[in-house]
């Protein structure tokens, strides 16, 4: 993405009155933001890194200008269910599209029909736990749930840990420079992509991206502050 920034520790809070530091038990709430440039025009592939505690379209993309269209990935049909913003009908085409949710993990793509850059803001609660998911048959088209970037499968906090991607899987990295995809390709050969990347490529925090798998698979992480 062209433009992208994570500021975490805005606030850390620490539970004092429910930790136990004799037992080592914490609890911490790191909360922040992170933004990136959407193309202008054009679409970019976005992914929603942070728990606001209302992760739906309304509260993250209310300031879109009239025109800009959501459209998310449905697996189940293999295609896109588009939303816009509108001056009418309460601000969103189809209404109900305000609801729509858009929690950590989950990637759309915006598409903006203006000339003006405008920058996306996410906002909130950084997950502090084990997650899974699970990747059908097909295509997928997702994000991490935390503020993490770097090469698609390394480790730790180097990048995504989707160590367990298929052989002979794709991965599409959206480039909204050139408006297309450049897809990866897993293989046993050379550093175990093709094109040639160590671990695969590198998504930055807050990038969606899809995946086509060959195979079904669960990927399982965590994120925990210490």
């Amino acid at each position: 993405m062209r433009t992208k920034s994570l500021v975490l520790g805005a606030a850390l809070l620490a539970a004092a009155t429910t930790a136990s530091i004799a037992q080592n038990i914490y609890s911490l709430n790191v909360v922040g933001y992170t933004t990136t440039n959407l193309a202008a025009p054009g679409y970019t592939l976005i992914a929603n890194p942070l728990d606001s505690g209302n992760n739906v379209f309304s509260n993250f993309f209310q300031g879109l200008p009239s025109g800009a269209q959501i459209l998310k990935w449905n697996p189940v049909t293999s295609a896109f269910t588009p939303a816009s913003r509108v001056a009418i009908l309460n601000g969103w085409s189809p209404t109900s599209a305000a609801t729509n949710s858009f929690a950590p993990g989950e990637a759309c793509f915006i598409k903006l029909t203006g000339s003006t850059v405008i920058t996306q803001t996410f906002w909130g609660t950084v997950l502090q736990t084990n997650w899974s998911t699970s990747f059908p048959v097909g295509y997928s088209m997702l994000g991490s749930p935390v503020p993490r970037g770097g090469p698609i499968a390394a480790t730790g906090t180097a990048g995504l840990g989707i160590t367990n991607i298929p052989t002979s899987s794709q991965v599409l990295k959206w480039n909204p420079t050139t408006q297309q995809y450049t897809p990866y390709a897993k293989t046993t050969v050379l550093t175990g992509w093709n094109p040639a990347a160590t671990n695969g490529p590198t998504i930055n925090v807050g990038e969606g991206f899809f995946v086509k798998a060959q195979s079904a698979f669960t990927y399982t992480n965590s994120f925990i502050v210490q």
